[in-house]
């Protein structure tokens, strides 16, 4: 990795813990759904994934995970851990169906979705009942909410921000 890369992977990765912590000093925006967020820290991942080799990319989740449990404790890292990998793992499956099939947007919404469910599922096994899989329909529908809108950020900061789009440009020749 050179030094450039390195430089552009630990500021991504922290970026997406600073907005995380930001994220996470806001209460929930939704009395009726707590814990429904718009995920920022997403936003940073997706960008990453058209920017970066899938190996770096998996490298800045377990970073963000880490450094982000120091500051929030084990049981957010449990979640997150879970939403993370779950929903990283759905977002490099479904672009695999590539530019015609599907859109960053659509990549993100998926995302938003897996997060959601990865979490309610650590729940799950924490609460030893499978009742908590009842809220799914909830933060599903916020999952795919803040997907949309993260999906939109990532691809507005993808074409209008310069050296991203030139990052982006080089990675991923075929969702140019």
């Amino acid at each position: 990795m050179t030094v450039k890369e390195l430089m552009y992977v630990s500021l991504l990765t922290a970026a997406a813990v600073i907005l995380g912590l930001i994220e996470g000093a806001f209460p929930p925006f939704f009395a009726f759904a707590p814990g429904a967020k718009i995920g920022l820290p997403n936003l940073v991942m997706l960008i990453a994934m058209f920017t970066l080799s899938w190996r770096k990319v998996w490298s800045m989740l377990v970073l963000r995970l880490l450094i982000t449990a120091l500051f929030t404790g084990f049981s957010v890292f449990l979640y997150s851990a879970a939403g993370g990998v779950l929903s990283l793992l759905a977002m490099y499956l479904v672009k695999l169906f590539g530019p015609k099939l599907v859109s960053m947007i659509g990549i993100s919404v998926v995302g938003g979705f897996f997060h959601n469910a990865g979490q309610l599922l650590v729940a799950s096994l924490i609460a030893q009942t499978p009742s908590v899989m009842l809220y799914l329909p909830w933060l599903a529908f916020f999952g795919l909410l803040a997907g949309l809108a993260v999906g939109v950020g990532g691809n507005l900061l993808i074409t209008q921000v310069q050296p991203i789009n030139k990052l982006f440009l080089q990675k991923s020749q075929r969702w140019s």
